[in-house]
Parts: C-alpha cells; structure tokens; sequence
C-alpha cells in the first residue's frame, strides 16, 4: 500500500485503491466472520464478502463520515447479508459447512467440555431468528454498544435492548433443554 491511513487520517485523503486496502487489512476477517453469523455457509461468506467491498469501493466517496467508519462497514455488511437471507438464491443454499472449526484433540478434558458448551451455545445462538441473533453477535463478539447497534441497524436504542433481552430469554430456554437431554 503507497500511503497508510492514520486513525487520525480521512478516508478520502488517500486514493480509494489505497482506501480499500487498508479497509481490507483493518476489517476484513472480522467482516468475513460477522457475515458468517449471519448466512452460517462459508462459501456464501465469501461472495457476500466481495459484493460488500465492491458496494464499499463504489460508495467511499458517499461515506461522509457523520457516523464511523467501521459502523458505516457494518451497516452495509448487515444489509448485504439481509439482501441474500431475503433472495431465493438463500433457500437452495447448501447449510451443511459448521458454525465452529473442529476443536484440538490434544486439549485437557476441562478444555473440551468448556469447548463443547461454547459450541452449543453458538449453535443454538444460530438458530435464533435474525434479528435476535445479529444483536447478540454485535454487542457481545464485536463488542458494538446499545446505540452503535441503533445506528446501524436504523431502530431505536430501546428496541435493541428489548431484542437482546428477548435473546437471552429464547437462549436460557433453549440451553435449559439442550443440558438435560445431555
């Protein structure tokens, strides 16, 4: 990259090439993963991944930088993933890839079962309605606040805290009867 973009720096200060890149290096995998959460296919990941930085090279010079720059990247991330869980193309898409990558074998038995509880927490997290779901990816593993999450999901503050409240509620339900089948 010829220029780097300083924290400090604007966006539009450096070429829009040069922009993307850093973008790319700076949010790239965390994007990949909070669109995972979203359509749970890997491969699905990887094609929104590319229409989001396409839609992110076309419209940097419409960033105006009233908000972040990492919500203004969430928020058109979340909207692309929406636009694909809303298209047909979503209902012939293959679920088979897993939510988690397949734990150590060489890990001490207290490591496994904490494993194997995170695990199933984030797979019954998957099957949480949407908007259920993408509150509790934002707030607890992007570490988005109450009114970030307002902001990029365009609904009230207390409309958030309802959605994780309820969440939480689906998820202890949920969990309760996953650990007594066990």
């Amino acid at each position: 990259m010829n220029e780097m973009v300083e924290p400090t720096t604007s966006i539009h200060s450096v070429s829009r090439e040069d922009a993307i890149e850093w973008i790319m290096e700076e949010y790239g995998e965390s994007l990949k993963r909070f669109i995972f959460f979203y359509v749970k296919n890997r491969t699905q990941a990887d094609d929104i991944f590319q229409e989001v930085m396409i839609t992110v090279y076309r419209k940097l010079d419409t960033f105006q930088e009233r908000s972040t720059l990492k919500n203004w990247l969430y928020q058109i991330t979340a909207n692309k993933c929406k636009d694909y869980l809303r298209s047909p193309i979503h209902r012939f898409a293959s679920w088979k890839d897993q939510a988690l990558e397949k734990s150590d074998e060489h890990t001490p038995e207290k490591s496994f079962i904490v494993d194997e509880q995170k695990r199933t927490v984030i797979e019954n997290m998957m099957k949480l309605p949407v908007k259920y779901r993408e509150v509790l990816i934002l707030q607890y593993y992007k570490e988005f606040s109450i009114q970030e999450i307002s902001e990029l999901l365009k609904v009230n503050p207390s409309t958030v805290k309802t959605r994780i409240m309820r969440a939480k509620e689906k998820l202890k339900v949920t969990l309760k009867e996953e650990f007594l089948h066990e």
